[in-house]
């Protein structure tokens, strides 16, 4: 009895997973629509998809409004025309006329891909028809259009175009830097059988370096070296010195500047009072030489003269008849009567 009811029990379970099951199958794998009044669409794939398989969920504004039906040739005789995918619209649900379908792949590229149904004109309120005619256009989205814009991808794609002109135009400057760049003999360049590049370059100036390091290492030298360097060292003494000096030289240049300043100022205050006492004379002169004035007449009437030559005559003779009476006094010949 007891191992009747385990076995009823184990298949009560069963039954009820299988049922679970069938549910699960039939919510998800394209039964939703088995009940329900539907109408058909027809999408139109020019360049055809991938993916897209019977009852796959079908979208508008991310909304679930169908399945798709079928999926075969839009023309089975000239498969070039591409794929008709047959959806079973929801009957609650008018789709525009105005729209068209994008079929977006999975960027893992797990899982089937999502068919969407988009609105192009809001503005047009024309529904397709119920009745299996309703056609609208589709399109296959690829992974990396989703990620990149359309627009974005034609300018990668034109860079990358350029990219490609640009590195065919610097081919010959790759070849002619390779040349450059190539390992040369140095002793060949010597000999012109082969042109100098940047190779050859580099070795002379190893071979300078290697040169100058054998001078610089010579014991003579640099004793010499050192020697110039104390040379070197008190020249730049001595020019500080003599800087120095220079400085000083300035300073008093600047003072003996000062002192010439104010010499040269003294100079011409004195020239200016010499020219005013020259002026000052040059009037005088002219008023003595106006023989209107009392020094004029004085210095220009001749009479004067003649009565001064007169004068002094005169008083020549009577000094000379002065000293006649004292000589006469002296003789003790003179007398003088009193009255």
């Amino acid at each position: 009895m007891t191992g009747r009811r385990q076995t009823t029990i184990v298949g009560f379970f069963t039954l009820a997973g299988i049922a679970v099951m069938c549910a699960l199958v039939f919510m998800f794998g394209g039964g939703r629509m088995l009940f329900s009044s539907t109408y058909d669409i027809n999408i139109h794939f020019e360049k055809g998809l991938v993916g897209v398989q019977p009852g796959q969920g079908v979208t508008m504004y991310g909304k679930r409004i169908g399945e798709t039906k079928a999926v075969d040739f839009w023309n089975v005789q000239k498969m070039q025309e591409g794929v008709k995918v047959i959806v079973a619209v929801d009957g609650k649900y008018a789709i525009p006329t105005a729209s068209r379908a994008t079929v977006v792949s999975n960027i893992m590229g797990i899982g089937r891909p999502t068919v969407q149904i988009e609105v192009t004109d809001p503005q047009d309120t024309t529904k397709l028809p119920r009745n299996g005619t309703g056609k609208i256009l589709g399109e296959m989205v690829q992974p990396l259009d989703q990620v990149l814009p359309k627009n974005m991808l034609t300018d990668i794609r034109k860079a990358t175009e350029d990219i490609g002109v640009l590195a065919q135009a610097l081919k010959p400057v790759a070849e002619n830097l390779n040349r450059l760049l190539e390992s040369r003999d140095i002793k060949q360049v010597d000999l012109h059988e082969v042109a100098a590049n940047l190779d050859t370059v580099v070795q002379r100036f190893d071979l300078a370096l290697k040169n100058l390091n054998v001078v610089l290492g010579d014991e003579q030298n640099q004793a010499n070296f050192k020697e110039v360097l104390a040379n070197a060292r008190k020249m730049s003494e001595s020019g500080t010195v003599v800087m120095d000096n220079l400085k000083v030289m300035s300073e008093d240049g600047k003072v003996a500047m000062k002192d010439a300043d104010a010499l040269m100022r003294r100079l011409v205050s004195t020239a200016d009072d010499l020219s005013a006492v020259l002026k000052r004379m040059d009037e005088t002169l002219a008023m003595l030489n106006d023989k209107q004035g009392t020094l004029g007449l004085m210095l220009n009437d001749n009479r004067l003269y003649e009565e001064m030559v007169l004068s002094t005559r005169r008083l020549t003779k009577m000094i000379d008849d002065m000293r006649e009476v004292l000589d006469l006094a002296k003789q003790g010949k003179l007398r003088i009567k009193a009255f």
